[in-house]
C-alpha cells in the first residue's frame, strides 16, 4: 500500500513538472518575443535616429552652404563697392592735378632731411636692440611661408611685396624659398642693410609703390608690424589697394603687436616711439571685410617664454597667465577670391 502511495506521489510530481515545464516554456516564448519586440524596437528606433542624423547632417550643409554663398556675395558687393570708391578718388585726385597723391601731408613729408636721417639711424639702432635679433625674426616669420607659397602658386608665380620691410628677415625667408619678393621701406639706412644683402629693397613708401603696381599683378602682400605706425586712413588705404594689386587668390597678411597681452599693451608697445595706436583684432577683421576679403584668418602667435611657468603654477588662473604671457603678436590674413563669386 506503501508503495502505491509513493508511486502515485511520483506520479503526481512528474505532472507538477510538466506542467511547470510547461509554463516556463510558455514564459521563455513569452519573453523571446518581447525580446524580439523590443529589439525590433530599437531598430525601429535607431532606423529613425539614423534618418533624423541624416536629415540634420543634411540641414546643416545646407546651410553651411548657403552661408558660404552669401558671405562670398557679400565680399564681392564689398570689392565692387571699394574699387568704385578708389575710382572716385582717381577722378577727384587728377581733377585736382594730384594723381596718386596722398590726400592729406604725412609726417615724413615733413621731416627736415638731416633729421629724416637721424631718425632712420635711431630707428634702425632701436630695433636692432628691441626688435630681436636677425635670427629671431627670421625663425618667427618662418611660420608664414607655407601660406605665402601656396598664393604663390595659386596665383601662378606672381611676385610678394613687403612693405616696411626693414632690415630684410622676412625678403631673406622668402628668397631661400625660391620666391620673387620685393622690399619697401622708408628708412634708408635699414634698405642699405638689406641691399648689402643681396636683396631687392627699395626705398619708398607702401601708398607709392602699391599706387604703381599693376592690377592683379601680386601673389602677397604682407606688413609686419608696420600698421601701428601708420594713420588709420594710410592702413584704410594699404588695404583698399591690396584688393586691387593682388592676383585671385592672393594673399594680405598684416602682423602687429597683440595689445591683449597685458605687457605688450602697457610697456613694450611704447617702446617704440613712432607707435601711433594699437590695432586690434576685431579692427581688423572688419576692415578686412569691408574691402571683400574672404577667407579671413586671425592668428595670435609668439608667446611669452615664461607662459608655460605660470600655467603650469598650482592654483594660478590659466585666463590670467594668457592675459599677461600670452601670444605677444597678432596676425590676419585675407584671401582675395579666386573668382568672382
Amino acid at each position: 500500500m506503501g508503495d502505491d502511495v509513493s508511486g502515485v506521489k511520483r506520479f503526481g510530481d512528474y505532472i507538477a513538472a510538466i506542467f511547470k515545464l510547461g509554463r516556463t516554456e510558455r514564459l521563455a516564448k513569452e519573453a523571446r518575443r518581447s525580446i524580439q519586440e523590443i529589439e525590433r524596437s530599437i531598430e525601429r528606433l535607431n532606423g529613425w535616429e539614423a534618418r533624423e542624423r541624416r536629415l540634420r547632417d543634411g540641414i546643416k550643409q545646407m546651410v553651411q552652404g548657403e552661408t558660404q554663398v552669401l558671405m562670398a556675395r557679400n565680399a564681392e558687393l564689398a570689392r565692387n563697392f571699394v574699387e568704385l570708391s578708389r575710382r572716385l578718388d582717381q577722378v577727384l585726385l587728377a581733377s585736382q592735378g594730384e594723381q596718386n597723391q596722398p590726400p592729406h601731408t604725412t609726417p615724413a613729408a615733413q621731416k627736415a632731411g638731416g633729421l629724416e636721417a637721424v631718425m632712420d639711424s635711431f630707428y634702425h639702432r632701436l630695433e636692432n636692440k628691441y626688435r630681436g635679433s636677425v635670427s629671431d625674426i627670421r625663425n618667427r616669420l618662418r611660420v608664414y611661408l607655407p601660406d605665402v607659397e601656396s598664393a604663390v602658386i595659386r596665383t601662378g608665380g606672381k611676385p610678394v611685396m613687403d612693405i616696411g620691410c626693414g632690415r630684410g628677415e622676412w625678403l631673406e625667408l622668402l628668397n631661400d624659398a625660391g620666391l620673387t619678393a620685393i622690399g619697401i621701406d622708408t628708412n634708408s639706412v635699414q634698405i642699405g642693410e638689406a641691399q648689402e644683402k643681396g636683396l631687392d629693397a627699395r626705398q619708398g613708401n607702401a601708398r607709392s609703390a602699391l599706387s604703381e603696381a599693376e592690377d592683379n599683378s601680386l601673389a602677397c602682400i604682407t606688413a609686419h608690424h608696420l600698421i601701428e605706425h601708420l594713420p588709420f586712413e594710410e592702413v584704410l588705404w594699404i588695404t583698399r589697394e591690396a584688393m586691387r594689386v593682388l592676383a585671385p587668390g592672393g594673399l594680405l597678411l598684416f602682423e602687429t603687436p597683440n595689445v591683449r597681452n597685458v605687457l605688450v599693451g602697457a610697456t613694450s608697445f611704447h617702446n617704440d616711439p613712432t607707435h601711433l595706436h594699437p590695432m586690434t583684432d576685431p579692427v581688423l577683421t572688419v576692415l578686412f571685410e569691408t574691402m571683400g576679403f574672404q577667407p579671413i584668418e586671425t592668428r595670435r602667435l609668439h608667446p611669452h617664454e615664461r607662459l608655460a611657468e605660470f600655467m603650469a603654477k598650482p592654483g594660478f588662473d590659466p585666463e590670467l597667465a594668457n592675459l599677461m604671457f600670452g601670444a605677444q603678436d597678432l596676425a590676419v590674413l585675407g584671401h582675395k577670391p579666386l573668382q568672382e563669386a
